[in-house]
C-alpha cells in the first residue's frame, strides 16, 4: 500500500480526496515519514477551500472577517488584485484549492 493510500484510508471526516491530494503533492517527500493522522491534522488546520481565483478568495476572506455591504462603498473601491496579492503572502493555492502557509 502506498503512503497516499494509507492517508486516504485514514480520512477522518471524508474530506475531498482531490483537495487533499493537492496538499499532499505540494510537499513531496515530507509525508513519507508522517503518520496519516498527522497529515489530516495539518490538512484540516491549513485547508481554506476552493475559489476560482485569488481575488475571489480575498473577497471571501474579507466577508468572513466581518466586512459588509459588498456592493457599496468602500467595498466597491477596493483593489482586489492588490488585496489578494498581499493576502497570498500568508496562503498558497494550487488548482483552485487554497491553504494557509
Amino acid at each position: 500500500m502506498s503512503k497516499w493510500e494509507e492517508i486516504v484510508d485514514a480520512n477522518p471526516q471524508s474530506y475531498d480526496e482531490d483537495d487533499a491530494r493537492v496538499y499532499y503533492d505540494n510537499q513531496p517527500g515530507y509525508w513519507d515519514t508522517v503518520d496519516p493522522d498527522e497529515f489530516w491534522d495539518e490538512f484540516q488546520e491549513n485547508y481554506q477551500g476552493c475559489w476560482e481565483d485569488d481575488e475571489a478568495f480575498a473577497q471571501d476572506m474579507a466577508e468572513m472577517s466581518g466586512f459588509k455591504a459588498p456592493d457599496e462603498w468602500p467595498y466597491s473601491c477596493i483593489d482586489w488584485k492588490r488585496a489578494a496579492r498581499e493576502l497570498m503572502m500568508d496562503y498558497w493555492s494550487d488548482k483552485g484549492v487554497y491553504f494557509r502557509s
